[in-house]
């Protein structure tokens, strides 16, 4: 059979690099190791092999991280980092892709959408850049920018561990969604709607079997059945 799926996580910057600085003096490095250890939790439940591009708080090259991952032929790659801007109001999550249309932006809208629903700051979606790690890697890729370590708001919930621990099961998360792995997503508005309706008309006697209709709340309702419900519901 197949290996163990691998993934790669790559924590950014480390050692002599601390990455960028929060107003209180967080460094990106510490935060992203936090983060990048919670997510390889996350991914070692499901029985994914993990793998760091550093171990701990040391330096390591762009070009060695591209290596590594190149090398043990992993079969995804996952870049943590806290963003920075000039402007300390810059706020939010974005994950990168290296360019549209491939696997490697599929993981990232995956990992954003679990990681903006989870934390709940602002959505600053999708975006491309040509990242080393990201453009040089053989493997499906993107780098995920958590929120912004120099918003004196957003660095005090990088230094929160819960938000921490929330961030990291949330990229796992997005990680196992992609991967068709991770099933006990938060429902979609449409069933939730639709379970709200269903439980209603169970009430009211219209439907009496509402646990078999549950798994059918996101198929097309065929037109004898609308016509039924509307009859009964008329009647």
């Amino acid at each position: 059979g197949r290996d163990k799926m691998k993934v790669i996580i790559d924590p950014g910057h480390g050692g002599k690099d601390p990455g960028a600085i929060g107003p209180t003096g967080l460094k990106e490095k510490d935060v992203n190791w936090q983060i990048a250890v919670i997510t390889a939790g996350e991914l070692a439940k499901h029985g994914i092999k993990i793998m760091f591009t550093r171990n701990g708080d040391e330096q390591v090259s762009l070009d060695k991280r591209v290596q590594i991952a190149n090398s043990i032929k992993a079969d995804y790659f996952v870049s943590i980092h806290a963003n920075s801007a000039s402007n300390p109001k810059a706020a939010g999550t974005e994950t990168f892709a290296y360019r549209q249309n491939i696997e490697g932006e599929r993981l990232a809208y995956s990992i954003q959408q679990s990681l903006v629903r989870e934390i709940e700051l602002t959505d600053r979606g999708v975006k491309y850049a040509d990242f080393t790690v990201i453009a040089k890697t053989t493997m499906p890729a993107c780098l995920v920018e958590v929120a912004f370590i120099n918003n004196p708001d957003e660095e005090k919930l990088l230094r929160n561990n819960a938000f921490l621990e929330r961030a990291g099961v949330s990229i796992g998360k997005g990680i196992l969604t992609h991967l068709g792995l991770f099933k006990d997503q938060p429902k979609p508005w449409q069933v939730e709607q639709g379970e709200k309706h269903l439980y209603s008309l169970a009430g009211k006697g219209i439907i009496n079997t509402p646990e078999a209709w549950k798994d059918k709340l996101l198929e097309p309702i065929p037109a004898w059945a609308f016509f039924s419900l509307i009859d009964r519901i008329t009647e």
